[in-house]
């Protein structure tokens, strides 16, 4: 199996369990972490250089 269609597979798996609701759920949660963890990652970064 070429990489392609490997890829193509994983993609067409996501976007079939995204469409569920459980899916949707999901990836609202896994937004709103990255958001949090980029927010907080940039409080710290800012504290951090204005501090110097």
């Amino acid at each position: 199996m070429n990489k392609l269609k490997q890829l193509s597979g994983y993609y067409y798996a996501v976007m079939n369990y995204l469409r569920t609701p459980k899916g949707r759920h999901d990836a609202v949660d896994y937004a709103q972490a990255a958001a949090l963890i980029a927010t907080v990652a940039g409080i710290v970064w800012f504290i951090i250089t204005c501090s110097r």
